[in-house]
């Protein structure tokens, strides 16, 4: 399974690459952000609970420190990410806000150093840079005369913290439980606090009544919820389970690149030259990243004691 941990960080990428074909479709139906978003994790905690019945995985949970870090997890790591994103994107785009939210591997990074005196090699350092020139390129940020809002690098600043830290939780405190149970508890608490923020901001009745009118609009939504939120966590979470943290981050920067082929493939949109080189950048990081190390390949064992 070592050997395809990396597979499984890809698939995620690609699986997330794919947001926009749902969200699209759900914006032209009349849905906002918010009520995408509360659908989308009610939809992936429903049915990470069926898999944990199915598997007859245990919903334990051993601690009450643990359920803090389940509570923190889901209402940080998925909510308020998921929650930041999208405002990032309605402030500066999507291209923009993609390449905004992968600053997460920086912060992992440099948390692993200092926390928890995982290597910073030169390898890794070269390979973040290459990977977010990369995004930058592909999303095409770094065009002439591209410009971005402060208020949208605010938010996808905040993003992309709230993400490192779906990524430092679930590689440290919750490392010993299975990912079915850290999707199931992790999403419960996502799908709470998007249901209150919906109810907060007013948004539940037109939704319902969206809804009743608009059924085809539910099922893409609760599609878009278990693809693209829990097959995607499930993926990643296992593969944390094999990779260190740092590593996971950089791997998933694949997902411009992904979404880039997607929109080609399915939706027929154009890639230009600095998109080629973008994805050149992309892909060459992911190999450099792979490569044996001089050291050896000695495996590298999650740690599974609190970090934080």
């Amino acid at each position: 399974m070592k050997r395809l941990a990396p597979l499984l960080v890809l698939a995620a990428a690609v699986l997330w690459g794919a947001n926009g074909l749902f969200v699209a479709p759900l914006q032209d139906a009349g849905l906002s952000g918010t009520q995408i978003t509360c659908v989308r994790f009610i939809a992936a905690a429903t049915g990470a609970f069926a898999i944990c019945a199915a598997k007859r995985c245990s919903l334990r949970i051993g601690s009450l420190r643990d359920a803090t870090w389940f509570a923190l997890n889901g209402v940080a790591g998925v909510f308020l990410f998921g929650l930041f994103y999208t405002y990032a994107i309605q402030a500066t785009g999507m291209a923009t806000a993609a390449v905004l939210i992968y600053l997460m591997p920086s912060f992992v990074m440099a948390f692993s150093v200092f926390t928890r005196r995982e290597p910073c090699t030169a390898r890794k350092v070269l390979c973040l840079a290459m990977s977010l020139l990369g995004c930058a390129l592909v999303s095409g940020v770094a065009a002439p005369g591209a410009s971005v809002a402060p208020v949208g690098v605010l938010f996808g600043v905040l993003a992309a913290l709230f993400y490192a830290c779906n990524n430092i939780v679930q590689a440290g405190p919750l490392a010993r439980y299975e990912p079915a149970t850290v999707s199931a508890w992790s999403m419960l608490f996502g799908a709470l606090a998007a249901t209150v923020h919906a109810g907060f901001c007013g948004e539940l009745p037109s939704m319902a009544a969206l809804f009743a009118t608009r059924p085809d609009a539910l099922g893409v939504n609760v599609v878009y919820g278990l693809v693209c939120s829990l097959v995607t966590f499930l993926l990643y979470n296992t593969a944390l389970r094999y990779l260190p943290v740092s590593q996971a981050a950089i791997l998933a920067t694949f997902e411009p690149v992904a979404a880039a082929v997607l929109g080609f493939v399915v939706l027929g949109q154009g890639v230009t030259p600095a998109m080629l080189v973008g994805m050149s950048f992309e892909v060459a990081a992911l190999v450099v990243l792979q490569l044996p190390s001089r050291a050896g390949s000695k495996g590298v064992r999650r740690c599974s004691s609190p970090i934080l």
